[in-house]
């Protein structure tokens, strides 16, 4: 079954599983109810692809077993473990709340810190919490801001135990394989070493580090380089990058991340006691200036020591109670020689005594009390003044009224910013005038970079190489009808050409129709978008019983389309009707990507569970299956002469097969991270990959060697090359959109 399709069914025969809230390589996380007890939970269920591999289904119970020994006010709770038929699902606490690593974002894009106390409190809560654990025999393995949840009281939980390592127990990895996250590895996890609790401590170093300065101690534009520098790169300074930190607290930074676990922490709880020693004082004495008003006994203060520069103030501070005003006085008529002002004000001080402390004669008489029945005026807020009391300052009013205001507005202008066009940073491409292929590429030279404010899942080239078309995905703006949209950007001038906004769900793929007058949109919501490029109209909507698009591909004839979904089966529809002509299945597992052949007589599709699948158009027979890789294909493409499918995998390799027989012709290793997406050049010598581990690589398709490593600092996502070959076009998770061409400069290596 595939991850939508669960939506809606009950599992064990007791939990309603009702949204999917998130989903990996391995698993799917979904909300759902527990009518039993009438309460919202979590559960986590194993791919079904999976299910049948014992290694997995072995982790899956460890991780199980393991957090349901653990109770703990910091880490998130088990209810069940069980299997419904080749389904493994674990039950958990349902949390209401954000990610450390969401909170983050939201206070550094704001321009602010997390105050030092703030810090060092979540810091606690983490080092109890995973030294629970480490007493109980188990290690996070991967701690980071993304699997640190806060509730909506503030409080820490230390959640994803999927990669938890039981100290004697198996570690169900290849020989080599390193487990965890590049930005919050340690040095010994990168070495592929066995690791113990003092890994966890740098890890949650490098988050400390992170709630401190913003920004974690080491960023680079591949996981590799990443590594690397947790290896060899000194420790940054925090007291230069975030001026008032605390010594006493820059120094627990830099012994929780030293490279060796000898001159660390030796325990969570020895990290945690050096937390506790940090003085408050100096914590306070840093923290940034607060937003809100400050407390009312604070503004009391502050005006009385303005009054009476001479005077001393002692803590606590003093309580009041209203009393009635028995005659209106001005600030003039209040002054006397002595400093003491008349008795008939509102606020009277009530454990200590202002006059005793200023060594001013108290006043001798106290107004009467009013009965409780009496009606009582208001009074502004007061403060006080040597030897009397009087109001505080007429400025506060207008002071709430503006922050009144402001609490109207802020909303407001969220609101309106939510649904502003995303922010696009374009520029016009010079049209290269050489193709890219074996020849040139030793002059491939970046042409430039775009920032589109989004992420653009696929990347789409019109027949005449002057259109981008680009499937792109904004769901951090929730109002915005710019969440999920077609982008068509002309190339040679760097102008935006349509916004197409139809979509409600994540959009997985665009494609252009052959003689480039449609273009198509495919997306979660499960539709297909087919547009007039002339005047960006809609022209039909296509709707899949099927669950959600995950690719779209037109026909070269221009007669059909077919789409991916996330049941396993491709459907064929007809163009110019939207009727589903058929469906065509492969496995049971949902299809990735499907492409037709240069010549339209072949679909082939790649599946979940690693497979590829040659459908016959003609009659929609399955002709072959491919198998080679160990996880999903991403994305296939043919070559330019229909010969050769290239696949681009989960298991970090690019697959080169040829279709005839189906022989894998290849394996291309070199990435260090999932890969993408494939693309073969327009003269089909050159095969460009792109991958999650911030590279594009050239191979040459005669014999798969390794021509150039491309590094663009950020997780690229989609590749294309221009139909007429001369640009090659990026896309990474950060918004870029990068575009390679050849330069006309005579490469060095190309003198005599």
């Amino acid at each position: 079954m595939t991850p939508q399709s669960w939506i809606g069914r009950t599992i064990g025969s007791r939990y309603q599983i009702e949204t999917l809230l998130g989903q990996g390589g391995m698993s799917a996380v979904y909300r759902a109810t527990d009518p039993n007890l009438s309460r919202q939970v979590a559960i986590k269920l194993i791919h079904t692809h999976l299910s049948g591999n014992p290694n997995f289904v072995e982790r899956f119970k460890e991780e199980a077993t393991a957090i349901a020994r653990l109770r703990h006010p910091n880490i998130v709770q088990v209810h069940d473990f069980n299997n419904d038929g080749d389904t493994y699902y674990m039950v958990m606490e349902y949390l209401a709340g954000e990610t450390l690593q969401a909170h983050l974002r939201r206070i550094n894009k704001a321009g602010r810190h997390l105050p030092f106390e703030e810090v060092i409190r979540y810091t606690l809560q983490i080092c109890d919490a995973a030294g629970y654990a480490h007493k109980r025999e188990l290690i996070h393995r991967d701690i980071k801001p993304a699997n640190i949840m806060l509730d909506v009281h503030g409080q820490v939980i230390l959640m994803d135990f999927g990669i938890v390592k039981i100290v004697g127990g198996q570690y169900h990895t290849v020989t080599g394989a390193t487990i965890g996250t590049a930005t919050y590895m340690s040095p010994e996890q990168i070495r592929s070493e066995r690791v113990d609790e003092r890994s966890d401590l740098y890890s949650i170093g490098v988050t400390l580090f992170e709630m401190l300065n913003g920004k974690p101690p080491y960023e680079a534009d591949s996981a590799l380089t990443l590594m690397m520098m947790h290896l060899n790169d000194p420790i940054p300074d925090l007291q230069q990058l975030r001026p008032g930190t605390p010594p006493e607290l820059a120094a627990i930074v830099k012994k929780a991340l030293a490279k060796n676990p000898q001159q660390r922490y030796q325990t969570a709880s020895e990290m945690a006691e050096a937390l506790r020693q940090v003085p408050m004082a100096a914590a306070t004495v840093y923290v940034e200036a607060p937003t809100e008003i400050a407390p009312y006994p604070t503004a009391v203060t502050a005006w009385l020591a303005e009054a009476t520069p001479d005077s001393k103030i002692v803590s606590p501070q003093p309580e009041f109670e209203t009393i009635p005003k028995t005659t209106p006085q001005t600030l003039a008529d209040s002054e006397s020689t002595d400093g003491v002002l008349p008795q008939e004000e509102v606020e009277v001080i009530r454990k200590t005594s202002i006059a005793s402390q200023m060594d001013v004669e108290p006043p001798v008489e106290r107004p009467p009390e009013v009965p409780k029945k009496a009606a009582v005026e208001i009074p502004e807020p007061q403060a006080v003044t040597p030897g009397g009391r009087r109001r505080l300052p007429r400025w506060l009013l207008p002071v709430v009224g503006l922050a009144l205001i402001a609490i109207v507005l802020v909303p407001a202008i969220w609101f309106i910013n939510q649904r502003r066009p995303p922010d696009l940073e374009l520029m016009p491409i010079e049209q290269p005038l050489n193709q890219i292929n074996l020849d040139t590429q030793p002059r491939l030279v970046s042409l430039g970079r775009w920032q589109v404010d989004s992420v653009t899942e696929e990347l789409a080239y019109s027949p005449d190489s002057t259109l981008l078309g680009a499937a792109s995905n904004r769901d951090w703006v929730r109002f915005s009808p710019y969440r999920f949209y077609g982008s068509l950007w002309q190339v040679n001038s760097g102008q935006l050409y349509a916004q197409l906004l139809n979509h409600t769900a994540w959009l997985n793929s665009v494609d252009f129709s052959t003689d480039g007058a449609l273009f198509a949109t495919a997306a979660e919501d499960a539709h297909i978008n087919i547009w007039q490029v002339s005047d960006g109209s809609l022209l039909r909507t296509i709707e899949s019983d099927m669950g959600g698009i995950t690719n779209v591909d037109l026909s070269p004839s221009g007669t059909v389309l077919a789409g991916g979904t996330w049941d396993g089966k491709a459907g064929i529809w007809q163009l110019s009707n939207g009727n589903l002509l058929r469906t065509q299945s492969g496995d049971e597992y949902s299809l990735r990507d499907v492409a037709f052949s240069p010549d339209g007589k072949l679909l082939a599709g790649s599946s979940e569970s690693g497979a590829i699948f040659i459908w016959q158009m003609s009659d929609g027979a399955l002709l072959k299956t491919l198998k080679g890789h160990s996880a999903k294909v991403h994305r296939i493409d043919f070559s330019p002469d229909g010969t050769l499918i290239a696949s681009a995998s989960d298991d970090h390799n690019v697959g080169l097969w040829q279709v005839s027989d189906g022989q894998l012709l290849g394996t291309l290793a070199g990435h260090i991270d999932s890969v993408s997406d494939v693309a073969f050049s327009a003269d089909g010598s050159l095969l460009a990959s792109s991958s999650w581990d911030g590279t594009l690589r050239l191979w040459q398709v005669s014999d798969g060697l390794l021509l150039r490593t491309i590094e663009t600092g950020e997780s690229v996502v989609s590749v294309v090359f221009s139909p007429d070959g001369t640009l090659l076009v990026s896309a990474g998770s950060d918004g870029s959109v990068w575009f390679w061409g050849v330069s006309e400069a005579i490469s060095m290596g190309g003198l005599p």
